[in-house]
């Protein structure tokens, strides 16, 4: 199944196509408050540790982990072998530190569950696998933009060897704030252009 035809099966409201097919998951603000269907934000802290922020241009959402924890993330509905590469820029400042922020990735088997292609439902669903990958990398220019590339397909199977992954669907991408250490009050970590792509 292509890309295109995935999509049209997938329907994802809130998400842009751009002309390559790409599906641009995290690409313009919304509220934080009241975010919009298939989106799910949490927040602790006054103020809270999640905003969007204009960065060099871009239109980014500045995770403040120091400030209080959090999970932002969408359903999704898309088959892994359709669609098996996701790309994201992210950005540091001087006290960030890998991990502060987290990718957490959601996969479900096709056939198990009563949902159809079509059905999103609400809030964040239930995965038969859950990946958590650190955000970030030790050697990097703070106030300069990084882009990271992950191979879905090639990431599920090195987990889940035996899996089928024709019948793989990735249903979750959220950002949390990491649990491996401490972050400082003042750590930031940009990251916009969040995108599956064929």
């Amino acid at each position: 199944m292509s890309l295109i035809s995935g999509l049209a099966g997938c329907s994802l409201p809130g998400a842009g196509v751009d002309v390559g097919g790409d599906l641009k998951l995290l690409y313009a603000p919304f509220s934080l408050s009241n975010p919009p269907r298939y989106w799910q934000v949490g927040q602790n802290g006054d103020p809270g540790p999640l905003s969007w922020e204009d960065k060099d241009g871009r239109i980014a959402l500045a995770a403040r982990p120091g400030l209080g924890s959090f999970e932002i993330g969408r359903r999704t509905n898309v088959i892994v072998l359709a669609s098996p590469f996701l790309s994201f820029d992210w950005q540091f400042n001087s006290a960030a530190q890998v991990g502060d922020v987290e990718l957490v990735l959601g996969f479900r088997r096709q056939a198990q569950g009563n949902w159809t292609e079509n059905d999103l439902g609400s809030g964040k669903p239930g995965v038969d696998h859950e990946v958590r990958i650190a955000i970030g990398q030790y050697s990097v220019r703070y106030g300069e933009w990084h882009r990271e590339y992950f191979d879905l397909a090639t990431l599920y199977r090195r987990y889940w060897p035996d899996a089928p992954a024709d019948e793989v669907r990735l249903v979750w991408i959220g950002l949390v704030s990491g649990t491996d250490h401490a972050p400082v009050e003042n750590s930031v970590t940009h990251l916009t252009h969040i995108l599956l792509s064929r």
